[in-house]
């Protein structure tokens, strides 16, 4: 989905990525835990990260569903929220997206 409008956006969430300013939710850790993905999984996965589905109008902060694949090429989807005023990303949740629910690439819905 990445976009002359997103572009800059998954850019930034790259950056803060590299730059270790990323604060993951309790939500987002209790769920690692539960689905067995580590920290660095998250990190390799989110390094080249793309958008699924932005939400510019979320609140309290911009956000969107991104993918991204681990060096095993595991996907992961990542719901995060950049908060620009802070300089940090917050990881909301992370998941392994199920493919009975998304296409090949792990980048369309299925109807």
């Amino acid at each position: 989905m990445n976009d002359d409008k997103t572009t800059p956006w998954i850019q930034q969430v790259r950056s803060l990525v590299s730059a270790e300013k990323v604060a993951l939710k309790k939500h987002c850790v209790l769920r690692m835990r539960q689905r067995k993905i580590s920290v660095h999984e998250l990190k390799e996965a989110m390094a080249h990260a793309e958008i699924v589905e932005y939400y510019a109008d979320d609140h309290p902060l911009p956000s969107a569903l991104v993918l991204g694949f681990t060096s095993l090429e595991r996907p992961l989807h990542a719901v995060v929220a950049m908060d620009q005023t802070d300089d940090m990303l917050w990881i909301i949740t992370l998941y392994e997206p199920d493919a009975k629910m998304w296409g090949e690439q792990f980048n369309e819905r299925r109807s």
